[in-house]
């Protein structure tokens, strides 16, 4: 099996990872499991403003905080994993991550924002499960 983990550095992500320990823990055969980030992109201008290698900086400062509660629980488990980082739109690049490692499975956190909230934001996890084609596993 296959799974991608969707983390951002929540506390959300860190049941995310327990979760996924757990699962791989029961699983007969060790999953194949990717830990994905995506970052937001930058606002236009800002590169031309503080440069590309500050950008990268920044990207690769929010990737490692993104990972770092994800990558010590697998770590203390004993479960391997591989990662992946994008800079993107969240739902879009998740669901190409899932298609590029040919996912049997995605599980993300939910942050429970309230139908309010979502409606007018728009969520993640709902976009994901709306138009993704990978089974998902959503963790409160």
């Amino acid at each position: 099996m296959r799974i991608v983990v969707a983390v951002d550095g929540s506390p959300v992500s860190a049941r995310v990872a327990r979760h996924v320990v757990a699962l791989a823990k029961a699983m007969r055969k060790p999953p194949s499991i990717v830990l994905l980030v995506v970052d937001i992109p930058m606002m236009p201008g800002v590169e031309r403003r503080i440069g590309a290698a500050a950008v990268r900086r920044f990207h690769q400062e929010t990737f490692t905080d993104a990972l770092r509660q994800a990558r010590e629980a697998f770590a203390r488990a004993g479960v391997p994993w591989q990662e992946d980082t994008v800079v993107g739109a969240p739902a879009e690049e998740i669901m190409k991550a899932c298609a590029r490692h040919d996912a049997d499975l995605l599980v993300m956190g939910s942050r429970g924002q309230g139908a309010v909230k979502s409606a007018l934001v728009g969520s993640v996890a709902m976009k994901v499960v709306a138009a993704g084609k990978t089974p998902v596993t959503l963790v409160r």
